[in-house]
């Protein structure tokens, strides 16, 4: 992966100034450290930070094709390249470079538009047409690399990160009081909406078309999409396809110039791709964890066992308690975005860790709770019929607007959450609270959940709103790239998702066993500790903790909350004063930190002098 940005004019009137792309590149170094290149043409122009994997020397972008007419950047990975450009060599396409990503280029020269349905790769594109003066921004399946974009004085100005953006002249720094309001509700804010007002992110599976002088067109290309209906084709079939594919997808992720690792977290899903390695592939040596915590908090032991089984050169750090306070600032600027919990503090400096190793990127376990149902809730949901009585009509109403049934609870009671957001929020900001509510509309596009099993609706509504910008975004792809370190998730293959989205509920969980197909799979691969243990939420300390240990040190300045005029003041100060209280404890992953979303919100603001 890399780092891209560019500059389309909708007019044609005005030079590109290569100068402003230098300068963008500029605040997206550390995404592609390896060489920078722009290229300036009538209508547009693109910026390139390359992070080197294939090809080492003959890889640089922007590429173009043979005579030209069709220019193109690429922050990402084609996995299925090989396939693809065997298939572009026998209909005649001529091949300048041994880089991976050159297949677009070729691929949109046979399939126009549907080029992207056919890639299997993590990727964020600018494809330029100069023959129609067309652009198409492009962003993979999944939404693993990011895509920011807005519009100024005619011009559309994209990058791989805000801040980038940013450096152009009259784009606005306001605060998107949506995107708190996404952040107090739901694991993270979801694409389109970003934390900066007026600029967008483009959803995964989607094409966004630029044409002269016409509306941007936003058209999606792939989406998950769940039968209601299913073929049950035996236990036996799904345990050995779903090894064959995890093979495939893993091997695939390991192919590079440069040395690949994996991280180890001792949960099932990074010991799975871990030891799939391990017993298969034996060409990734390099592993890394980080410990972190004491007590229920400390899952040493069990990457200890995966460590043995692999027996990787391996690389472990240990992040104290303090470290997560020292490092809260870095985290916000890089992830351009609040958060709600502080382990992205400890991605932060696993990454790091990666940095100072042969490693050039890492495979994770992400993305398979999602859709092996591997989450508590799958489990709730068994019971959810029970607690059809308790819910109010207008949590009702709220749960049919936002997931198509009245009485799915995706996550917590709507209207008893509504009443302390109104507390925390600032009398102004709670006047407004109507036109950027996260419950005034879905977001998702509901029809796709309808008819669907109480654990397909939960699968997909988690794709949305937990996977693709919260743990891929601003917790997996922003706290990777803050050290140049790319980051492939292999179950997140299109080709793998495509298996196992058909497999029946039953086989993913058995009663209160979850992800029983995948564990089935992993039987006699995966050490049985770690298959039988107990599924255990990845936690870090949160603000209670901050607090206590603070010795008296103002972590959240009175005078900063009242400046942004954000949140409620007094409000503040009581929840700091419930906070400091010696028996008073956070229920782990299950319970809301307003006090760290109301710190880091402000300092988002600061950093990147947002108003509202």
């Amino acid at each position: 992966m890399c780092g891209i940005c560019g500059i389309y004019d909708q007019k044609g009137d005005r030079r590109i100034s290569s100068a402003m792309l230098e300068r963008m590149l500029e605040k997206i170094r550390h995404r592609g450290p390896d060489g920078s290149q722009t290229l300036v043409l009538e209508r547009v122009g693109l910026g390139f930070n390359r992070l080197s994997f294939l090809d080492l020397e003959g890889g640089m972008q922007p590429i173009q094709n043979e005579d030209r007419t069709i220019s193109m950047i690429c922050n990402g990975e084609i996995f299925n390249y090989q396939e693809l450009k065997d298939e572009l060599l026998v209909k005649g396409h001529v091949f300048r470079t041994k880089t991976d990503v050159e297949v677009i280029l070729h691929l949109y020269e046979e399939c126009g538009t549907d080029f992207a349905r056919r890639l299997n790769g993590q990727f964020a594109i600018a494809l330029y047409d100069d023959r129609n003066r067309q652009l198409l921004l492009v962003r993979d399946h999944i939404g693993i690399a990011p895509l920011f974009y807005t519009a100024v004085d005619g011009r559309i100005v994209f990058a791989s990160e805000i801040k980038a953006i940013l450096e152009y002249p009259g784009v606005e720094r306001r605060l998107n009081l949506k995107a708190v309001d996404q952040l107090m509700n739901y694991p993270g804010i979801v694409s389109p909406v970003t934390f900066f007002e007026g600029i967008h992110s483009l959803e995964g599976g989607h094409m966004l078309q630029l044409l002269p002088d016409q509306e941007p067109r936003n058209m999606e290309y792939w989406d998950v999409i769940y039968s209601p209906e299913e073929e049950d084709l035996g236990e036996a079939y799904y345990v050995e396809r779903l090894r064959e594919l995890l093979k495939k997808a893993i091997s695939r992720r390991l192919v590079a110039d440069v040395p690949i690792g994996f991280y180890i977290s001792g949960g099932l899903d990074s010991s799975v791709v871990a030891c799939y390695i391990g017993k298969y592939l034996l060409n990734s040596y390099y592993s890394f964890s980080a410990e972190i915590g004491s007590g229920e908090l400390d899952e040493s032991r069990f990457q200890k066992i995966i460590r043995d089984c692999v027996k990787s050169t391996h690389y472990h750090t240990k992040v104290a308690e303090e470290e997560i306070w020292e490092n809260l600032s870095h985290v916000i600027y890089h992830s351009e975005a609040a958060v709600k919990e502080s382990y992205d503090v400890a991605a932060y400096l696993l990454s790091a860790l990666v940095q100072d190793s042969p490693a050039k990127a890492v495979l994770t376990g992400q993305g398979s709770d999602e859709f092996f149902y591997g989450y508590a809730g799958y489990m709730v949901d068994q019971f959810r019929s029970m607690q059809r009585g308790s819910m109010s009509p207008e949590e009702c109403a709220c749960n049919e607007r936002l997931w198509g049934d009245p009485y799915f609870r995706y996550e917590r009671i709507h209207p008893e959450i509504r009443k302390i957001h109104r507390k925390i929020y600032s009398s102004d900001v709670r006047g407004e609270i109507d036109r950027f509510s996260a419950w005034a509309e879905s977001p998702i596009n509901v029809e796709r959940v309808r008819g669907l099993s109480t654990q397909k609706r939960r699968s997909y509504i988690d794709f949305k709103l937990r996977l693709s910008d919260h743990l891929l975004g601003e917790h997996g792809d922003r706290m990777f790239f803050s050290h140049s370190v790319e980051g492939r998730h292999p179950f997140l293959d299109v080709e793998l998702l495509s298996f196992v989205t058909a497999i029946p509920d039953k086989y993913k969980l058995d009663g209160v066993n979850e992800k029983y197909i995948l564990k089935k799979a992993s039987e006699g691969i995966v050490p049985d500790e770690i298959l039988k243990r107990k599924k255990f939420p990845f936690q870090a300390p949160g603000m209670s903790a901050m607090v206590k240990q603070s010795g008296g040190r103002e972590f959240l300045d009175d005078a900063l909350v009242r400046k942004y005029g954000i949140f409620d003041a007094d409000y503040v100060n009581e929840m700091k004063a419930v906070y400091r209280q010696s028996d008073f404890k956070l229920m782990g992953a299950y319970e809301i930190d307003y006090l760290l979303i109301v710190m880091t919100v402000t300092m988002l603001c600061e950093q990147f002098s947002l108003s509202i």
